[in-house]
């Protein structure tokens, strides 16, 4: 009886605490013509080890279309691999879009607004010509 009491009060905490959620992150592949559900996946996965270990509360995560694979975008992305010194041919753009909710203010400096909703931040990754992928940069 005991461990069930301390089991339902652990659930409870996490309920009620206002970080935990039973919505799962709703994720939006779009229909890519051009790239896989694999690939996509690997953008989701960057998204997600970027913003959850530091406490935010991920809503959803949008692929931007195949009509962010234009020319200019990635020459964009080619002129921030030069400058970072990557030598891989840039040959796609991979482009995502994230809402999430920042962590709660911990006494840390942070980036982030405390407890604030973010919407539509931006996740620019370089497909390379051998097929590696690779965030350049986000934010807004």
């Amino acid at each position: 009886m005991k461990k069930i009491f301390l089991l339902s009060f652990a659930f409870a905490i996490l309920i009620f605490s206002g970080r935990a959620s039973a919505e799962e992150i709703q994720i939006d592949y779009g229909d890519s013509k051009i790239f896989s559900r694999a690939d996509m996946d690997f953008c989701v996965e960057v998204i997600r080890e970027k913003l959850e270990p530091v406490g935010c509360t991920i809503h959803n995560i949008r692929y931007g279309g195949d009509k962010m694979n234009s020319k200019e975008n990635i020459k964009y992305l080619k002129t921030l691999a030069k400058a970072r010194k990557i030598n891989k041919k840039v040959t796609g753009c991979m482009f995502f879009l994230t809402d999430f909710l920042s962590p709660p203010d911990d006494g840390k400096i942070s980036a982030w607004n405390y407890d604030c909703e973010y919407t539509d931040m931006q996740w620019w990754f370089a497909v390379y010509k051998d097929g590696s992928k690779e965030l350049l940069t986000s934010g807004y």
